[in-house]
Formats: C-alpha cells, structure tokens, sequence
C-alpha cells in the first residue's frame, strides 16, 4: 500500500506528497478526494485514511488523498486495472450521509469529479487514453451526501460520519475480487 500525506503547503490540512522513488504502481488504487477543513467535504480524505491503515500490508493497492480531481488524477490512475474514487456529493437530492454509487457519465453533484474549477472526470478520462495510456479498465465512483459544506471546520457531520464505515464495507467488497484474482494468478509487483 502506498499512501503519502504532506502537511505544509495547505496550512496544516494534509495533502498528497509525491514520492520520487523508482516504484511500479499497485494495479488497485483508491482515491479519496475532498478537505478537510470544509467539514463534509473531506468526507473523501477521511475514508483515504481509514483504508489506509487497513490495507497497509496490501501490495495489490495504494490509496491516495487528493484535493483536487480533473488531471491531477491522471497521474494517480495511470497504469492501474481498477480505481476506486470517493467523494462529496452537494445535490440535495438525497438526505445526508446517503451513499451512491455513480458511473463515470453520472457525477451530477460531486464536488470534485464534477467541478468547474477543472476538466470533468469523464473528459480527463477519455484525454488519457486518447493519449495511449494504460487507464483502469474498471473504475467504481462513490459519492456521500453531504449535510454541511458551506462553513469551514474539521470534522463531519454526524449524518456523514455514520455512513463512513458501511461505504468502507462497500469499496472493500468492490475491490476484493480484483485482489483476490492478482493473487490467483501469481501477480508480483
């Protein structure tokens, strides 16, 4: 498992670092996008963290905490057969702490994936392979609807805490097969 938290540039909020050591990317990676510091919208960074610590003796998956999605995920998911990617969800659609489960097409909502600030998920997806590169051939999106994402403060939401641990069930169950099957068939890295 790969995972890499600086705290400097972001005042004191942790963002990914990247390691210049010669390494081969694990073919699973998963992607907690999000801050913080602006409450339900770190809801990505806190289950990056979580899966973290359990998968830390995983060599079959990184997990990576971004701040940012559009082509900054284009270097996390280069060269991996499966990404996960969590996030925020801001549709008021559902109630709070809701998971979905979202396609590549269907990101209506995510803060991130979604966001005017950057290219669209789907945009920097189809970039990288009109580029020729290797893109995960399975790629599972899940969003959390969240309560509170206008004032700034760490933590969550009790609505969008209580749905941390069954959507950590979800990813883990989602991502298992494709662990299980490197295994069975002798893959190293």
């Amino acid at each position: 498992m790969h995972s890499s938290f600086d705290s400097g540039a972001s005042g004191g909020a942790p963002v990914p670092r990247r390691q210049h050591e010669a390494r081969t990317a694990a073919p699973t990676v998963i992607v907690g996008l999000g801050n913080e510091i602006a409450g339900d919208d770190g809801v990505g960074i806190h289950v990056a963290r979580l899966l973290g610590e359990r998968l830390a003796e995983s060599s079959d998956v990184d997990v990576v905490a971004l701040p940012w999605a559009g082509l900054a995920l284009l270097d996390i998911l280069r060269g991996r057969q499966t990404a996960v990617i969590v996030d925020c969800l801001t549709s008021d659609a559902r109630p709070p702490g809701t998971v979905v489960r979202l396609d590549q097409e269907g990101i209506a909502g995510s803060v991130r994936l979604n966001s005017f600030h950057d290219i669209s998920f789907p945009t920097a997806i189809a970039f990288g392979r009109k580029m020729g590169w290797e893109m995960p051939t399975q790629i599972a999106i899940w969003g959390v609807e969240a309560a509170i994402v206008d004032t700034f403060f760490e933590g969550l939401s009790p609505a969008v805490e209580a749905a941390i641990e069954p959507l950590i069930r979800e990813v883990l169950e989602f991502i298992e097969p494709a662990v299980r099957g490197l295994a069975t068939m002798g893959a190293t890295r």
